[in-house]
């Protein structure tokens, strides 16, 4: 049998959803294209593995755990059989004659290694996700304060392509949706499997251009990418600590040590100074530790439903038709705050997707004194993300005004806000 023209690489972890829309806009845009997919699914919990099974045209590999991107990119990458292969995220949907338009770009120019489209939010905007290879300067500003200062700001913006013109073709690479010759690429992998998640593509990008190779970006080629799919499914200490630890293997890997040195040097001071004025921080201190030791902890595995934190319903009180929605999210329901104090964090599981939580006011006065009661708030909210991170899933955090102090310090991706006149529910 001949050797289809492109390989399609796709890696799913519980997207389901996302995958089908991905695999339809395949199917609509490339039926002129011999092409085959190889999907990796690094063992889901929502139907992903199913659907990619009950696929015609989709070579499926299940792994009995999550292996990483990285990992089962590569995976895919050596089962394909292509003489052009698509990275493509599950998160993408192609647009009408979006592959199409890459390979005839290919086969008109033959110095080009690699070809991106350009990137639409779901809404239909332009989606900044470009970058250019990231500078000490740039790494700096991306993670600590000295994003204020002017010379960090701009080494930020160039990194991050503020401004820049996307309406013509340029050189620049994109690993959520990018169309490669396979002669330019190694024989056994394409992904370096120490960065699981973040900064293989950078890492790819360096390489290529190193070697001479071309990389390009054409905007007649139009994708939708929701954009994080997965990666929200991780949690916020997970995701954060993988994206920082991994940049400290780029930055070792990239250049001279002294560039490692500095990065943790203002991480630490950062988070220190944060700390001391009272901000909240994406990671806690023994994380932070870790991410820069580069010890990126292990991937999770098994469940990754959302959790919703729900602040301020007394126990007991939470109708039981609202534990119904638990099928869809994890429900934290954390007590309002004791009128005496209360030296222990406590949660337990009262329904198969529902936990009940008490925070801790472990100092006394605190009722009475501001700064007693700021303090035992920040001792509270750091017990209930100490549990929260972990468990894998991403976090919203339903609060009232008057518990909105906890905003902010659980690493939460998205804060809303319940109705006063619906004190026993989340807000609709």
């Amino acid at each position: 049998m001949r050797a289809p023209e492109v390989s399609v690489l796709l890696v799913s972890w519980n997207t389901c959803e996302e995958t089908r829309r991905c695999l339809e806009s395949l199917r609509q845009t490339a039926a002129g294209l011999s092409y085959e997919v190889i999907a990796v699914d690094n063992s889901s919990r929502d139907g992903s593995a199913e659907l990619l099974a009950a696929q015609d045209r989709v070579r499926l590999i299940r792994n009995d755990h999550n292996a990483g991107f990285a990992a089962a990119v590569n995976q895919a990458y050596r089962a394909a059989t292509g003489e052009l292969i698509l990275l493509l995220n599950s998160d993408v949907t192609l647009h009408e004659g979006a592959l199409e338009t890459m390979v005839d770009f290919l086969r008109d120019h033959p110095d080009a290694a690699g070809v991106s489209p350009l990137y639409l939010n779901p809404n239909g905007t332009f989606q900044q996700h470009y970058v250019q290879l990231p500078s000490l300067a740039a790494c700096l500003a991306l993670f600590t304060a000295l994003r204020r200062v002017p010379g960090f700001r701009g080494a930020l913006h160039r990194f991050q392509m503020h401004g820049q013109d996307f309406t013509k073709p340029r050189e620049l690479g994109s690993g959520s949706c990018q169309l490669l010759r396979r002669r330019v690429l190694a024989t056994d992998q394409i992904f370096d499997e120490s960065f699981p998640i973040y900064w293989n593509d950078a890492l790819l990008a360096r390489e290529l251009t190193g070697a001479g190779h071309r990389l390009w970006m054409i905007p007649d080629a139009v994708v939708t990418h929701a954009r994080g799919a997965s990666c929200s499914r991780l949690g916020p200490s997970v995701r954060f600590r993988h994206l920082i630890g991994g940049l400290v293997h780029y930055l070792d890997r990239t250049g001279p040590h002294y560039r490692v040195v500095i990065f943790r040097a203002a991480m630490i001071a950062n988070h220190l100074l944060k700390t001391a004025l009272g901000k909240t921080t994406p990671l806690g201190w023994s994380d932070l530790r870790a991410a820069l030791r580069g010890d990126l902890g292990p991937l999770p595995d098994g469940d990754t439903t959302g959790w919703a934190v729900v602040v301020g319903q007394p126990g007991g009180t939470w109708p039981e038709a609202r534990a119904a929605e638990a099928d869809a999210v994890r429900l934290v329901l954390v007590d309002p705050e004791p009128p005496r104090p209360r030296r222990r964090f406590a949660i337990q599981q009262v329904a198969p997707s529902v936990w009940q939580a008490s925070l801790p006011t472990p100092l006394p006065l605190g009722h009475q004194l501001a700064a007693v009661k700021w303090l035992n708030r920040r001792i509270a909210a750091a017990q209930l993300r100490q549990w929260l991170d972990g468990h894998a899933g991403a976090r919203t955090l339903h609060v009232s005004p008057e518990d909105a102090y906890l905003v902010g310090w659980l690493g939460e991706d998205l804060v809303a806000q319940v109705r006063p006149a619906d004190s026993q529910g989340l807000a609709a």
